[in-house]
């Protein structure tokens, strides 16, 4: 099972000086899922008018995730592509990272509102069953990430001491050195860490200095992720550093696609079509 993590960037009409916006990123953004064609994607910073062209040119998925700004249609998407031929959805919701989680509200302090979105999916195939995360935290609050990364956690508690595969993605804005990467990691393996093979032309997935150029001495932080539960395979973990024959990258991220494979015994019997 192929899962990737994307963080497309939102159309902001000062990039590239006004000559990379999303009508400009749009096909080589989309030329990337459509290379990697995973079977569930992340996405972030998609805005109403970029999920509507993702859900065009993605015919085959179905999509879970609300707008951070009002759970509707105002504000940055942060949210799940599934294949429904692949994948029965069993249950799916959010929260928001602050004090009233079922609210679209701000952490004190944090540079914006924040939410993860879940999904609860049975996985034909293999009539297992797990469940897929995604996530944005803040940018500007160190405090409203280690927050949301024990939100997550504390959310998650029962699936996790029940021992059920879980998987989490999206963009941490944190370092493997910053504390909310350890409050993850002390329930979830970072799935860079166990797989048994990687493809990283950059240590990073975050552009510091690329303005979405190729460049010989590009900058890189690494705040994109995939974290797993133990009972995740990870066969193979790539950081996608394509670029378009211009050498313009359509995100000032990196894509981010883990293989997996689900190790637990059967538990349902959803068929297609349920």
């Amino acid at each position: 099972m192929k899962l990737m993590t994307y963080n497309i960037r939102f159309d902001n009409p000062e990039d590239g000086g006004g000559s990379w916006r999303w009508t400009q990123r749009q096909e080589p953004v989309m030329a990337n899922i459509l290379h990697q064609a995973p079977d569930i994607l992340a996405v972030q910073e998609v805005l109403a008018e970029q999920l509507m062209a993702l859900t065009q040119k993605l015919p085959a998925y179905r999509f879970v995730g609300v707008a951070r700004e009002d759970g509707i249609a105002a504000g940055e998407f942060n949210g799940l592509f599934y294949l429904p031929a692949k994948f029965a959805l069993i249950a799916e919701g959010h929260q928001w990272i602050s004090n009233l989680p079922d609210q679209p509200t701000k952490f004190p302090g944090a540079g914006s509102i924040r939410v993860f979105q879940w999904a609860r999916l049975h996985e034909y195939a293999t009539r297992r069953v797990f469940t897929a995360v995604v996530t944005h935290l803040d940018d500007q609050s160190q405090a409203a990430r280690e927050f949301g990364a024990h939100q997550i956690l504390r959310f998650f508690n029962s699936v996790l001491e029940a021992g059920e595969q879980l998987v989490l993605a999206g963009d941490f804005n944190s370092e493997p050195t910053d504390e909310a990467y350890r409050i993850i990691t002390t329930g979830l393996k970072d799935a860079q860490l166990v797989a048994k093979t990687r493809n990283m032309p950059y240590s990073g997935t975050f552009q510091d200095n690329g303005a979405f150029y190729e460049r010989s001495d590009l900058l890189t932080s690494r705040i994109d992720y995939w974290f797993v539960t133990p009972n995740v395979e990870v066969a193979g973990y790539e950081i996608d550093t394509t670029a378009t024959p211009e050498g313009r990258y359509a995100s000032d991220h990196f894509p981010v696609v883990i293989d997996v494979g689900l190790t637990d015994p059967v538990v349902t019997n959803v068929k297609k079509g349920d």
